[in-house]
């Protein structure tokens, strides 16, 4: 679009703020329909979408527009990606783990600041491409380990259908299956 300096790191403002209220209303539905993953691969394809149309345009403008798009979908996976690892795993000790692991994610700052570089200005089409692909093996692992979810508290209900008081008591108190390994233990996906 032209703009350089201040101008430039102005026009920068409103996407990250438009991006901030997309952040919110994913969240906050992913509160009320008690559901991560969903949520995220819907962001996850926000981001796609935006990344392919600045792929495919030269039209500046459409692309400042699509950057909106892109942002808003892609904050969202953070929060609900921390939620739902957190949720999911038992034990403090491990949970500190998983997500201090999830927090390299991070290092994605550092990929992209290797990929976007200004040799690929304008267009940067190759660093977009990368980050759709990317994007979209992480849609297919969020949908696979939701199924995988699935399956296993299906299996769960159906062994506990069975169950009376003195069943449930004897879950609770087992040494055997601690955590997510109780048959009681209910994955949120």
């Amino acid at each position: 679009m032209g703009y350089s300096g201040v101008k430039a790191m102005l026009m920068s403002v409103p996407p990250f703020v438009v991006s901030t209220v997309g952040l919110t209303l994913f969240v906050i539905s992913s509160d009320r329909f008690r559901e991560r993953s969903v949520h995220t691969v819907v962001g996850m394809l926000l981001g796609l979408i935006g990344c392919a149309v600045m792929a495919g345009s030269s039209d500046p403008k459409l692309r400042y527009g699509f950057a909106y798009v892109c942002l808003s979908g892609v904050f969202a996976g953070g929060p609900l990606i921390a939620v739902r690892l957190a949720g999911n795993t038992p034990w403090k000790a491990s949970r500190s783990f998983v997500l201090g692991l999830n927090g390299w994610a991070n290092l994605a700052g550092v990929i992209a600041g290797q990929l976007f570089k200004s040799s690929y200005a304008p267009s940067y089409s190759y660093p977009l491409t990368v980050t759709m692909i990317l994007t979209a093996v992480g849609m297919v692992g969020f949908l696979f380990v939701r199924g995988i979810y699935i399956l296993e508290n299906k299996k769960r209900r159906k062994i506990m259908a069975g169950w009376d008081e003195h069943n449930f008591i004897e879950e609770q108190n087992s040494s055997e299956r601690r955590g997510h390994q109780r048959y009681t233990w209910i994955y949120g996906y």
